[in-house]
């Protein structure tokens, strides 16, 4: 089973890549179904729960650019 640093982890990493442009959708779709396959169903409740903590760490500095570092 996934533990809870990789969800947090992963959630991390896939919300800043779709956000930055990096990750077309059919790769998030990929992502999203390969780590069902590998450790469950159950799992996506804890990663859509880590991808929402995640957004609003960042919140407002997406939008207005200070997320960012040029």
């Amino acid at each position: 089973m996934i533990t809870h640093p990789e969800v947090r982890r992963w959630a991390s990493v896939m919300l800043t890549s779709a956000l930055r442009g990096e990750m077309s959708q059919e790769e998030i779709l990929k992502q999203v179904h390969m780590i069902c396959e590998n450790h469950g169903s159950a799992c996506l409740e804890d990663v859509i729960d880590e991808i929402l903590i995640e957004a609003g760490r960042i919140g407002s500095g997406h939008s207005d650019g200070t997320f960012y570092r040029h």
